[in-house]
């Protein structure tokens, strides 16, 4: 009995050692779609970083009204199936074989998934209509906390955490369900920021505590947590910084409408000291390295070079137990690094609205704006009328703007292009933020602006905005310029 028990034992040693050894698995992904057109259609995993890591897709081909293909993974996870932009979330383990049904017009509701255990998916529809219009809702209600008025944002949001629970927590979505818990916790420290605002007494101090006992009691700073948040952690530390009033101080000092771009790089210093107090309640040390990854990412995205690299050093130093995320951040700082001021531009070849292709060498010779933009982005048309006023200020010996668009529909483009009515080439690119001339670029959002000198180098990497700085930083460049080409001649 003892032979047979160790025997037994032995077994299931070896069982566990081979399974944690084998390669990853095939899993089927295939079904129905009754039209697709010329959208994306395709299978994404879910990066490291939101924003900046490499994205891994795998492209669907549709013939006839089928697909299928086969994708490789290690570990049950959630993969994201994309059409257009639009998201549905797809639970897969190593192995196993997922069958799909998806209306185009509804899609993602009604998408119906065959091959789980349990109704998973009914499950995740179901939470979805109840929450799409929710999601709506709680916008409208946060635009009237902004202002001071009277609103119901935090209990929508309630309600949708307890439609979450209801549907997503303990589930295989179970990840789904805590992005809504950090999603909550970041929506009530925005309230916690318009509240010192408009209300005289309230107290701001008593308010964190409030969402930070919260959060402990969630287990938000735990890594299964923070991991599902992906962008939550960063949002929750600049949410937190934003509570102290550094904004409005901002605001006061330059008596200027300034945009949150242009507040986070006048204020970095201080939003970042306080972003780093958030870390400290993060007690488990391999959930602290994630979310430092995290801010120092975003150091490196949006700040100079000398500024981001101590960062970016120490941390490597810091945390090398943790190859994935230091490798990460070494492969985005060369990246940044490869776009920064001194190095050449990068070239391109895109199409104006008759198909006529430019190029930027035809623009050498002259200063370069190249504007990265969409007719959605609010933010990007807030800054035309600032443009046209410097459009008509230089005269294009000096300074050509090129605009270059990320829209995903060429229709919507050429409508938007139509309703601007802006005096200066417009390029389109299209895909989105898979957009090739804004990739190379490593835009990760828009607004996107890179200044490139007269001899086809960066001179100025998203670091000035038409509405801020633009004009007195051109200036001095031009002056340096002619100087510069009056001396050597």
């Amino acid at each position: 009995m003892k032979l047979l028990h160790q025997f037994s034992t032995l077994l299931l040693i070896f069982s566990i050692v081979i399974l944690g050894c084998q390669s990853p698995s095939q899993t089927k992904i295939s079904g129905t779609i009754d039209y697709v057109g010329e959208a994306e259609f395709y299978l994404e995993k879910q990066p490291l970083h939101y924003k900046y890591s490499v994205k891994d897709k795998h492209e669907l081909t549709v013939e006839g009204k089928g697909f299928s293909t086969e994708i490789q993974i290690d570990k049950p996870q959630i993969i994201w199936m994309v059409l257009q932009d639009i998201k549905y979330p797809l639970y897969v383990e190593p192995g196993a074989s997922l069958s799909l049904e998806i209306n185009r017009a509804s899609f993602p509701f009604d998408v119906n998934v065959t091959g789980y255990d349990s109704d998973i998916d009914l499950s995740y529809n179901n939470f979805l209509k109840e929450t799409t219009e929710l999601d709506k809702i709680i916008k409208v209600e946060m635009d009237k906390f902004k202002v001071g008025e009277q609103n119901r944002a935090l209990a929508y949001s309630q309600q949708k955490l307890d439609i979450a629970k209801k549907y997503l927590a303990g589930t295989p979505f179970n990840d789904l369900y805590l992005k809504v818990v950090g999603e909550d916790l970041v929506l009530k420290l925005r309230a916690v920021e318009y509240s010192d605002r408009h209300i005289a007494s309230f107290d701001a101090e008593a308010g964190r505590d409030k969402i930070f006992a919260e959060a402990q009691q969630l287990d938000f700073f735990s890594l299964e947590s923070l991991v599902a948040q992906r962008a939550g952690i960063r949002d929750f530390t600049h949410y937190y910084s934003r509570t102290f009033g550094i904004y409005d101080s901002v605001l006061a000092e330059y008596k200027l409408e300034l945009a949150e771009y242009d507040l986070k790089r006048l204020a970095y210093e201080v939003l970042d000291k306080r972003r780093l107090e958030v870390i400290e309640y993060i007690k488990e040390p391999q959930a602290k390295a994630y979310a430092r990854m995290f801010l120092v990412a975003e150091r490196i995205g949006e700040q100079p070079f000398e500024i981001s690299k101590p960062t970016y050093t120490n941390y490597l130093t810091e945390y090398s137990e943790y190859p994935e995320y230091t490798s990460f951040l070494t492969y985005f700082y060369e990246e940044i690094e490869s776009v920064s001021p001194g190095q050449p531009g990068i070239p391109f070849s895109l199409p104006d609205r008759d198909g006529n292709l430019h190029t930027l060498d035809e623009y050498k010779g002259k200063f370069v704006l190249l504007d990265f933009w969409a007719g959605w982005c609010q933010p990007c048309l807030a800054e035309f009328s600032y443009m046209r006023d410097i459009y008509s200020k230089y005269s294009r010996d000096d300074l050509e703007i090129l605009a270059i668009s990320t829209e995903v529909d060429k229709r919507v483009w050429i409508q938007d292009i139509n309703k601007f009515q802006n005096p200066w080439p417009q390029l389109y690119g299209g895909k989105g933020v898979e957009q090739e001339t804004f990739k190379a670029y490593k835009g990760g959002g828009i607004p996107f602006y890179i200044l490139l000198d007269p001899y086809g180098n960066i001179i100025r990497y998203n670091d000035i905005r038409p509405s801020f700085n633009f004009i007195e930083v051109l200036d001095n460049l031009i002056l340096e310029y002619k100087n510069k080409s009056s001396s050597s001649e």
